[in-house]
C-alpha cells in the first residue's frame, strides 16, 4: 500500500522554536490551510518618522513579520484577515484587510496609552492608582550590563534606596524602601515573583524580567499584611507573545579594577619609620597591587518566545562567570527557565512556569579579625602588611607573618590558600489555572513552590594564626522548602460612569528550613575535594543541626470602586494567622484604604498646559513578623556542672533563656498624600508624595533584673517614626523624526526618629564584628535618628605626639542618608543611542574603621602602614584607633553610575532581523570626601544593619568596570 504523508515546511528559526517548546513540555500546535493573499505597506509614526522593527501579525495566528530599515513590510494574510501592528513604545493598532493589498499604518505615541501595573493579586490601569506605586520596565534596562536583578532598580524609583554594600562578585544588595522601620528585624522588602511570596532577587536573571512594581506606601502594601511593612517589589517575568517567533542571542564581556587605593608607605618609608624593628626582605612588596587584579565578567544570554495558536512560550538559558577584584574570588550563576500559557478553551488558561538556578560564589567574608586564617580581616590585612617584607621567599614559600607586631597573618598568601564556596541551587514552580465563568466573573487558583540548597564549605591550608592549628575545613548546609497556594475569586463590572471590582482571597503557605554545620581537623591530606569526599579521614565533629517550620492562613478581600470616571477608591482587608506566635496572638487585622480624585477631566480644558491633575490620599497599616518559630516557647538546653566536691559530672537539662509568650509582629501604621501632574500632552509628568509612618510594638531585646536571672528577652516595646518626600519628573525633552530625549529624575528625602524604647532612654548595642574600639559606641537614643555614631571628639596631637581625646562622649555622626537621587537621560538619534545615569547620596557620615586601624594603634600593628604618619601633624605614638571623630568622614557622593553608548543595525538578511553593539561604562567616576575605597559599601548585613550603618571594616570596594555587549535578534 502506498503511504501518504503530511509536509510542512517551516522556516530555520521556527524549526528551532518549535523544537524547544517540544522539549520542555511535549505539546504542539496545529497548523491551518487557507486561501492566501499578499499586503505591503509602511509602519510610521505621527510625525511621519518610519519604524524600522516594528511588529505586523495576522490577529488570531502566529503569522507575522518584522518591517525593515524603511519600516516596510510584506506578509501573506487569510482572507477577512485583521492586521495587529505593535512596536515598543507606541500604541498597538488593529487594522482589518479588506481588499486592500497596500495598507499604510501611522502608530500614535505612548503618551496616549494607559500604562498597566502589576499591584498586588492583580492589576490596576495607572490613571486607577489610588497608593504609591512606582514601575520599572525592562525597557529601562535592557541594553545595560546587569548581573543582579537589584541593580535595575537603583535611582530607577522614588523613595527605594538601593545601595551595593560590597564590591564582591555577587554580593549582597541592601535595598530600602522609605527608611528603615524595624531595629532588630529585616528591613529588606518583601519579594513577590509571579504571585509566589518571598521571592529571592539575587537568583533572578535581569534578562528574564518584564517589569517590576514597587509598592512603597501601606495602603497599596496592605494586602500582603504581616509581611509588607517594609514594601513589596512585584516582579513580573516574560511571556510568549503574538507575533513573528523571536529569538534573541545577549553577550556581553566586562573588565573591572578596583577604583581607587589607599595612600600607603613604600618598603624604604617603612624600615626607615621601624629602625630596627624590620628590614627588607626580598625586595619587598605593594601588597594592594599583588591583592586586587584585574577581573573578567562574561554574560550569555539566550531566549525563544513566541504564540503557536493557543500556546504561548518563553524560554531561556543564562550563563555568568564573573571574577572578583580580589584575587582567588569569583560568581558563577547557571539558570534555565520556561514559561508557558496555553488557552485550553476561551474560558480555561494554564500557565506553568520553571525556574532553575544554580550559584557558585567563591569569597573572602569581609571585616573581622586580622590575626588568623580566617580571610575576613584580609582587606585591612593587606594595608597593614609590612611593605618591607614580601609575600612570597625565593624559594617559593611563604612569608606567613611578619617580622613585627605579633600574630597577624600574610594575607596573600591566605588568600591564595584558601579553598572555599558557597554552592546555591534554587528550583522555583508556579502552576497558575484562571477560569472566566463570565465576562464579569473569574477564578484563579495559584500554586506555588520555592526550594532552594546552600552548602557552604571552606578548606584552610594556612594554619591560625593565634592556636598554630593544623589544617581545617567547616561545612554548612541549609536546606529551605516554601509552598504556597493562592484562591482569587474576582468579580468586574462595568457600568455606564462607574465601575467596581470585588476581590477575595484565601492563601496558604507554608515553610521549613533545616541547617546543619561540621568542622574537620588533622589532615593528613590536602585540597578541598578530598577534604569533603574523605571526610571520615580526619577528625570531625557536627557543631549545629536544627529544623524548623512555620505556615500562614490568609484571608484577604480587595474593593475598588470608581465614581464618575473621576473619583477612586479602593479598601483592602488582610487577616494572617501565624503559627510562630502562641495561640491569642497568632491572628493579625491589616486594613487600608485609599481615593484619588482626577481634577483633570472636571477643570482643565483641552488645551490646557495641564492634561492631568490628580490627587491622592491613604492610610494603611502592615507588619513585620521576622521572628524565628519557636521564639514564644521555652527551649531547654543540655548541660554539665563539676561539683566542688570532686564527685562526678552532672550532665542535664536547663532552661535556655527567658521568654515572651505574648511576643507578636511589629505594625507599621503609614500616611500616603500624593500629587500627579502631567503637562504638555503627556511630554511632562511629575509626582509629589508625602509621607508619615509609625512602627508600633518593636522587637527589642529587653535587659532583665539580676534577681529574674539577669540577660534579656525579646519583647515588644518601642516606636519609631519616619517621615520624607520623594519625588518623581519624567520629561520628553526632544521627540522629533530623529532625535529623541527622555530624561527621569526622582528624588527622595528621608527623616528618622526613635520614638519610644520601652521606657528606657537609651540602648547600648553592640559594635559590629571587626570594628575594635568602637565597644558600646553604636547607641539608640530616643530623639535621635537610627544609626548615630557615638565617641569622642578628636583634639589633635599633642608635644609627644599622643593623640588627645575630649572628655565628654557624644554624637560624632549618622550613618543613615536623608537624601537622594538618580538622574536618568536616554539620547536615541537614528540609529544611535546613549544612557546617562548619575547618582547621588547626601546627609550621612561613614566609620572608617578600615583607616584607622592602618594609622598608629596599638595591637597587631605597631607601626602604622598609612602614609598620613608623614604628615608632622599627626600623631606618632600612643593608641589611636579610639572611637573619635578622626575616624568619622562625610560619606556623601556623587557617581555616573552608568554611561552606555549603542548602534542597532537592522535586517541583515540572510543573517538576522537587527545586531545591536554597544559600549558602556559602571562607576567611572565618583566625586566624594570620602578616604576610603568606596563611599557606598558596609562592613554589615544587607538585612538588619540599620542600626550600625555605614561603617567600613574591611568591606570589598565596587569595582570601575568597562563593558561590551552585543544583542542579535533573529
Amino acid at each position: 500500500m502506498k503511504k501518504h504523508f503530511l509536509k510542512i515546511k517551516f522556516k530555520p528559526k521556527k524549526r528551532i522554536i518549535l523544537f524547544c517548546v517540544l522539549l520542555f513540555t511535549g505539546l504542539g500546535s496545529q497548523i491551518m490551510f487557507a486561501q492566501l493573499k499578499a499586503v505591503t505597506g509602511v509602519v510610521s509614526d505621527f510625525e511621519g518618522s518610519l519604524l524600522p522593527g516594528a511588529s505586523v501579525s495576522e490577529k488570531g495566528t502566529s503569522n507575522g513579520v518584522i518591517t525593515d530599515f524603511d519600516g516596510a513590510f510584506t506578509i501573506e494574510v487569510s482572507e477577512g484577515a485583521t492586521l495587529v501592528v505593535s512596536f515598543v513604545g507606541y500604541q498597538t493598532q488593529e487594522v482589518p484587510v479588506g481588499t486592500e493589498s497596500t495598507i499604510n499604518i501611522t502608530l500614535q505615541g505612548d503618551n496616549t496609552l494607559e500604562e498597566v501595573l502589576v499591584v498586588g493579586y492583580g492589576t490596576q490601569k495607572k490613571s486607577d492608582l489610588t497608593g504609591s506605586i512606582s514601575n520599572v520596565s525592562s525597557k529601562d534596562f535592557e541594553n545595560q550590563p546587569i548581573v543582579r536583578a537589584e541593580d535595575a532598580l537603583q535611582s530607577r524609583s522614588a523613595g527605594v534606596n538601593v545601595s551595593k554594600n560590597s564590591g564582591a562578585p555577587g554580593g549582597d544588595i541592601k535595598i530600602r524602601i522609605r527608611g528603615s522601620n524595624s531595629i532588630t528585624g529585616n528591613n529588606q522588602p518583601l519579594v513577590v515573583i509571579d504571585g509566589i511570596i518571598g521571592g529571592d532577587l539575587s537568583t533572578l536573571n535581569s534578562s528574564d524580567i518584564e517589569s517590576m512594581s514597587v509598592l512603597k506606601d501601606a495602603s497599596a502594601a496592605a494586602i500582603y499584611g504581616s509581611r509588607g511593612s517594609n514594601g513589596v517589589i512585584m516582579v513580573t517575568t516574560k511571556k510568549g507573545k503574538s507575533g513573528e517567533p523571536q529569538v534573541n542571542l545577549n553577550y556581553f564581556m566586562s573588565s573591572s579594577v578596583v577604583p581607587k587605593t589607599y595612600n600607603l608607605l613604600n618598603a624604604s618609608q617603612f624600615v626607615e619609620l621601624a629602625g630596627a624593628q624590620s628590614s627588607i626582605v626580598n625586595g619587598g612588596a605593594d601588597y594592594q597591587d599583588e591583592y586586587y587584579q584585574t577581573a573578567m565578567t562574561n554574560n550569555l544570554q539566550l531566549t525563544a518566545s513566541g504564540k503557536e495558536g493557543r500556546l504561548s512560550y518563553y524560554l531561556s538559558g543564562n550563563l555568568v562567570d564573573q571574577e572578583g577584584i580580589i584575587i582567588n574570588t569569583n560568581y558563577k550563576r547557571y539558570a534555565l527557565r520556561s514559561n508557558l500559557t496555553a488557552d485550553l478553551t476561551d474560558k480555561f488558561t494554564v500557565g506553568l512556569n520553571i525556574y532553575g538556578a544554580k550559584e557558585d560564589s567563591h569569597n573572602l567574608i569581609e571585616g573581622g579579625s586580622r590575626g588568623s586564617q580566617d580571610p575576613r580581616g584580609g582587606v585591612q590585612a593587606v594595608l597593614g602588611w609590612n611593605p618591607a617584607v614580601n609575600y612570597i621567599n625565593e624559594d617559593g614559600t611563604y612569608n606567613l607573618t611578619s617580622d613585627y607586631g605579633s600574630i597577624m597573618l600574610n594575607p596573600i598568601a591566605v588568600q591564595k590558600e584558601r579553598d572555599g564556596n558557597d554552592v546555591t541551587k534554587s528550583f522555583n514552580t508556579n502552576l497558575n489555572l484562571s477560569y472566566n465563568f463570565s465576562e464579569d466573573l473569574n477564578f484563579t487558583v495559584l500554586a506555588g513552590t520555592t526550594q532552594s540548597t546552600i552548602n557552604s564549605q571552606v578548606y584552610n591550608e594556612i594554619p591560625d594564626g593565634t592556636t598554630i592549628l593544623p589544617p581545617n575545613s567547616t561545612f554548612g548546609s541549609t536546606s529551605s522548602e516554601t509552598y504556597q497556594v493562592s484562591n482569587i475569586l474576582t468579580w468586574d463590572k462595568d457600568f455606564e460612569n462607574s465601575s467596581l471590582k470585588l476581590t477575595g482571597i484565601y492563601e496558604l503557605q507554608s515553610s521549613s528550613v533545616k541547617t546543619a554545620g561540621y568542622v574537620a581537623s588533622q589532615y593528613i591530606f590536602t585540597g578541598l575535594d578530598d577534604a569533603f569526599y574523605f571526610s571520615e579521614l580526619a577528625e570531625s565533629q557536627l557543631v549545629n543541626a536544627d529544623y524548623e517550620t512555620s505556615s500562614m492562613d490568609s484571608y484577604v478581600a480587595r474593593a475598588e470602586a470608581n465614581f464618575g470616571r473621576n473619583l477612586y477608591v479602593t479598601g483592602t482587608m488582610r487577616i494572617d494567622v501565624s503559627s510562630i506566635f502562641q495561640e491569642g496572638n497568632r491572628t493579625g487585622y491589616f486594613p487600608s484604604v485609599s481615593a484619588a480624585y482626577n481634577y483633570g477631566d472636571l477643570f482643565l480644558p483641552d488645551d490646557s498646559f495641564f492634561s492631568k491633575l490628580n490627587l491622592r490620599a491613604g492610610y494603611g497599616e502592615t507588619g513585620n513578623q521576622n521572628v524565628a518559630p519557636y521564639s514564644t516557647y521555652q527551649e531547654l538546653e543540655t548541660g554539665n556542672n563539676f561539683p566542688f566536691d570532686g564527685s562526678s559530672l552532672d550532665i542535664g537539662l536547663g532552661f535556655g533563656g527567658l521568654v515572651d509568650e505574648d511576643l507578636t509582629w511589629e505594625t507599621t501604621k503609614q500616611i500616603n498624600v500624593g500629587l500627579d501632574f502631567s503637562m504638555m500632552k503627556g511630554r511632562l509628568n511629575l509626582s509629589l508624595d508625602w509621607f508619615l509612618k509609625n512602627t508600633e510594638d518593636l522587637l527589642l531585646e529587653k535587659p532583665v533584673l539580676a534577681s529574674n536571672g539577669g540577660g534579656t528577652i525579646l519583647t515588644n516595646i518601642g516606636e519609631v517614626k519616619n517621615s520624607g518626600v520623594d519625588l518623581t519628573f519624567n520629561a520628553i525633552v526632544i521627540d522629533n523624526k530623529d532625535l529623541r530625549w527622555d530624561s527621569d529624575l526622582t528624588m527622595s528625602y528621608i527623616k528618622n526618629e526613635v520614638v519610644d524604647l520601652g521606657g528606657s532612654d537609651q540602648i547600648v548595642t553592640s559594635a559590629p564584628s571587626g570594628v575594635s574600639g568602637t565597644e558600646n559606641y553604636f547607641l539608640l537614643k530616643v530623639g535621635e535618628s537610627i544609626g548615630n555614631f557615638y565617641g569622642y571628639e578628636y583634639l589633635g596631637a599633642d608635644e609627644n605626639g599622643a593623640a588627645q581625646y575630649g572628655d565628654e562622649i557624644g554624637i560624632i555622626g549618622n550613618g543613615t542618608p536623608d537624601f537622594s537621587w538618580g538622574w536618568n537621560n536616554t539620547l536615541t538619534y537614528k540609529n544611535w543611542d546613549l544612557n546617562i545615569l548619575t547618582r547621588g547620596v547626601h546627609g550621612y557620615d561613614i566609620l572608617n574603621s578600615t583607616l584607622g586601624t592602618i594609622r598608629l594603634a596599638t595591637g597587631t600593628i605597631t607601626v602604622p602602614t598609612s602614609a598620613e604618619v608623614l604628615d608632622p601633624d599627626s600623631p606618632t605614638s600612643g593608641t589611636n584607633i579610639i572611637n573619635s571623630t578622626r575616624n568619622i568622614e562625610n560619606g556623601s557622593f556623587v557617581r555616573l553610575s552608568n554611561l552606555s553608548l549603542g548602534y542597532t543595525i537592522s535586517d541583515i538578511k540572510g543573517f538576522a532581523d537587527s545586531v545591536k553593539l554597544y559600549l558602556s561604562g559602571q562607576n567611572l567616576l565618583t566625586i566624594t570626601d570620602y578616604k576610603g575605597y568606596d563611599p557606598e559599601v558596609s562592613s554589615g548585613g544587607v538585612e538588619t544593619s540599620d542600626v550600625t550603618p555605614s561603617y567600613d571594616s574591611g568591606a570589598i570596594p565596587n569595582p570601575r568596570t568597562v563593558t561590551f555587549g552585543v544583542n542579535i535578534g533573529f
